[in-house]
């Protein structure tokens, strides 16, 4: 199979085609693909037509995934449901705690950032597209932790911020998470800045999880999450996916955040897939930051 690259942005993302899921892929091209995660951060995969099973296979080619969460929609399961619709076709209450839980996700955020060993990569296919709405814009934390100042790195590097996802639910609406999901889900430590260990590129470990910083005041904790959001979310860092159907993309959790576009959950219907790349190791361990995580 012959790949075929083109840039999405002059600081991250790359549009892949040349091979087939559906066809089979060798060990070169899931090789080449994999590099493409660390080097591009972004990967957009068009005309990617796959059932649950398939997406499962095919990003266990890069290897073992996280389960859905507990209180999700198959939690348990390897394939997390993003939609306002439930498996036997019956619309989710759009008040719900499910739809809520869901609709989150339209904060600035980097997934499964709230576990104690955070998430790779996650692979998302768009099954069925809502009429109107529902683009996801992606951010470049590599691009912005590069563009920060000589004293700004200094600051953050070093820094562990504590990333709960209660707190970033709690954002939207009391009644977006439930008190099993709070218990289960803990608030965890994660190292602000993380060195990617093949690249040896920087990025930061940011999003609408963190609740609090070592060393700050609440205060000075919000200040420093939103001063460099505002800098990651800049235009010349960010890029913005029209879904068309069949897409897959994936990104690569430690150097992007993202965020879903609304649309309407009451009178259209939206599903897309996500399988989730497991983490290799814990960013913080008792208190010390981990070179390489």
């Amino acid at each position: 199979m012959s790949l075929e690259i083109e840039p999405l942005t002059p600081v991250f993302g790359a549009r892949i085609t040349g091979f087939s899921i559906r066809d089979g892929i060798d060990a070169a091209t899931i090789e080449a693909l994999d590099s493409a995660i660390d080097d591009c951060s972004l990967l957009v995969l068009p005309g990617q037509p796959v059932t649950d099973e398939e997406q499962v296979a095919f990003t266990e080619r890069f290897g073992p995934l996280e389960e859905t969460l507990p209180g999700a929609v198959g939690a348990g399961s390897k394939v997390a449901r993003m939609s306002n619709f439930l498996p036997d076709g019956t619309l989710k209450d759009p008040n719900g705690q499910q739809a809520l839980f869901t609709r989150a996700n339209n904060f600035w955020h980097t997934d499964s950032s709230f576990k104690e060993v955070p998430a790779r990569a996650s692979c998302l296919s768009a099954r069925r597209l809502a009429t109107t709405g529902g683009d996801t814009e992606f951010a470049s934390t590599r691009a912005a932790y590069e563009a920060l100042s000589a004293e700004m790195k200094a600051k953050v590097d070093g820094l562990i911020a504590y990333h709960d996802i209660a707190h970033s639910r709690l954002k939207l609406s009391p009644d977006a998470v439930t008190e099993e999901q709070r218990r289960r889900m803990p608030a965890v430590p994660q190292a602000l800045v993380r060195t990617n260990p093949r690249t040896g590129r920087k990025s930061l470990l940011i999003g609408s999880h963190i609740c609090r910083m070592d060393g700050m005041s609440d205060e000075e904790a919000v200040a420093l999450n939103e001063e460099l959001f505002a800098i990651a979310t800049r235009p010349e860092h960010t890029y913005h996916h029209v879904w068309s159907p069949d897409d897959i993309v994936i990104w690569d959790n430690r150097a992007t955040l993202h965020r879903g576009h609304l649309y309407d959950e009451v009178n259209d219907r939206r599903l897309m897939v996500r399988t989730t790349l497991a983490g290799t190791a814990a960013t913080v361990v008792d208190g010390v930051i981990q070179s390489g995580a």
